[in-house]
Protein backbone atom coordinates (compact mmCIF):
# COMPACT_ATOMS: atom_id res chain seq x y z
CA UNK A 1 0.00 0.00 0.00
CA UNK A 2 1.32 3.44 -0.94
CA UNK A 3 1.09 6.27 1.57
CA UNK A 4 -0.65 9.32 0.18
CA UNK A 5 1.49 12.46 0.30
CA UNK A 6 -0.38 15.76 0.39
CA UNK A 7 1.27 19.16 -0.02
CA UNK A 8 0.20 21.94 2.36
CA UNK A 9 0.16 25.51 1.03
CA UNK A 10 -1.46 27.82 3.61
CA UNK A 11 -2.76 31.03 2.05
CA UNK A 12 -1.30 33.15 4.87
CA UNK A 13 2.18 31.58 4.76
CA UNK A 14 5.37 32.69 3.05
CA UNK A 15 5.52 31.46 -0.53
CA UNK A 16 8.34 29.03 -1.33
CA UNK A 17 11.35 30.72 -2.92
CA UNK A 18 12.21 27.55 -4.86
CA UNK A 19 10.44 24.41 -6.14
CA UNK A 20 9.33 22.85 -2.85
CA UNK A 21 6.21 22.55 -0.71
CA UNK A 22 6.13 24.44 2.60
CA UNK A 23 4.89 21.23 4.23
CA UNK A 24 3.69 17.78 3.26
CA UNK A 25 1.61 15.21 5.08
CA UNK A 26 2.52 11.56 4.66
CA UNK A 27 0.14 9.43 6.69
CA UNK A 28 0.19 10.76 10.26
CA UNK A 29 3.49 12.59 9.80
CA UNK A 30 3.97 16.19 8.70
CA UNK A 31 7.30 17.35 7.28
CA UNK A 32 7.83 21.10 7.32
CA UNK A 33 10.41 22.64 5.02
CA UNK A 34 13.09 24.75 6.64
CA UNK A 35 11.72 28.14 7.62
CA UNK A 36 13.65 31.36 7.25
CA UNK A 37 12.29 34.78 8.14
CA UNK A 38 10.13 35.34 5.05
CA UNK A 39 6.76 37.03 5.51
CA UNK A 40 3.69 36.03 3.47
CA UNK A 41 4.35 39.01 1.15
CA UNK A 42 7.94 37.89 0.54
CA UNK A 43 9.70 40.37 2.82
CA UNK A 44 12.82 38.98 4.51
CA UNK A 45 12.78 40.05 8.18
CA UNK A 46 16.50 39.95 8.93
CA UNK A 47 17.22 43.07 11.01
CA UNK A 48 18.46 40.97 13.97
CA UNK A 49 18.59 37.36 15.05
CA UNK A 50 15.59 38.03 17.27
CA UNK A 51 13.63 39.49 14.33
CA UNK A 52 14.41 36.42 12.25
CA UNK A 53 13.34 34.06 15.03
CA UNK A 54 10.08 35.93 15.60
CA UNK A 55 9.13 35.53 11.93
CA UNK A 56 10.28 31.90 11.78
CA UNK A 57 8.18 30.96 14.81
CA UNK A 58 5.20 32.79 13.27
CA UNK A 59 5.71 30.80 10.06
CA UNK A 60 5.88 27.53 11.99
CA UNK A 61 2.65 28.38 13.86
CA UNK A 62 0.92 29.09 10.52
CA UNK A 63 2.05 25.77 9.06
CA UNK A 64 1.07 23.84 12.18
CA UNK A 65 -2.36 25.45 12.13
CA UNK A 66 -2.84 24.56 8.46
CA UNK A 67 -2.34 20.91 9.38
CA UNK A 68 -4.67 21.21 12.41
CA UNK A 69 -1.63 20.72 14.64
CA UNK A 70 -0.16 22.50 17.65
CA UNK A 71 3.34 22.72 19.11
CA UNK A 72 2.49 19.59 21.11
CA UNK A 73 2.55 17.63 17.82
CA UNK A 74 6.17 18.54 17.08
CA UNK A 75 8.36 15.43 17.32
CA UNK A 76 11.68 16.65 15.85
CA UNK A 77 13.30 20.01 15.22
CA UNK A 78 16.44 20.79 13.25
CA UNK A 79 18.04 24.20 13.64
CA UNK A 80 20.67 25.49 11.22
CA UNK A 81 22.78 28.43 12.41
CA UNK A 82 25.07 30.62 10.37
CA UNK A 83 27.09 31.22 13.55
CA UNK A 84 27.14 28.77 16.46
CA UNK A 85 27.86 31.77 18.71
CA UNK A 86 24.07 32.37 18.44
CA UNK A 87 23.33 28.99 20.07
CA UNK A 88 22.45 30.36 23.53
CA UNK A 89 20.33 33.22 22.19
CA UNK A 90 18.41 30.78 19.96
CA UNK A 91 17.89 28.39 22.89
CA UNK A 92 16.30 31.18 24.95
CA UNK A 93 13.83 32.13 22.19
CA UNK A 94 13.20 28.48 21.30
CA UNK A 95 12.29 27.68 24.92
CA UNK A 96 9.93 30.67 24.98
CA UNK A 97 8.31 29.45 21.75
CA UNK A 98 7.76 25.95 23.16
CA UNK A 99 6.37 27.22 26.46
CA UNK A 100 5.50 24.48 28.91
CA UNK A 101 5.28 21.56 26.45
CA UNK A 102 7.71 18.65 26.60
CA UNK A 103 10.56 19.65 24.26
CA UNK A 104 10.76 17.60 21.07
CA UNK A 105 13.95 15.88 19.91
CA UNK A 106 16.32 18.40 18.35
CA UNK A 107 19.53 18.82 16.41
CA UNK A 108 21.43 22.06 15.87
CA UNK A 109 24.21 22.66 13.36
CA UNK A 110 26.42 25.51 12.24
CA UNK A 111 26.39 25.73 8.46
CA UNK A 112 28.47 27.75 6.00
CA UNK A 113 25.56 29.60 4.42
CA UNK A 114 21.75 29.69 4.49
CA UNK A 115 19.22 30.89 1.88
CA UNK A 116 18.99 34.70 1.67
CA UNK A 117 22.07 34.82 3.91
CA UNK A 118 19.77 34.11 6.88
CA UNK A 119 21.21 33.77 10.36
CA UNK A 120 18.95 30.82 11.20
CA UNK A 121 16.69 28.25 9.53
CA UNK A 122 14.39 25.85 11.40
CA UNK A 123 12.62 22.73 10.11
CA UNK A 124 10.26 20.46 11.98
CA UNK A 125 8.58 17.10 11.82
CA UNK A 126 5.20 16.76 13.52
CA UNK A 127 2.91 13.78 14.06
CA UNK A 128 -0.77 13.32 14.77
Amino acid sequence: MTTKITAIYPKNAAKPAAPYSPAVQAGNTFYFSGQVALTPNGEFKNETLDTELTQIFTNIEILLSAGNLTKKNIAKVTIYLKDLQDYNAVNIRYAEFLGDITPPARSCFEVAKLPLDAKVEIEIIAVI
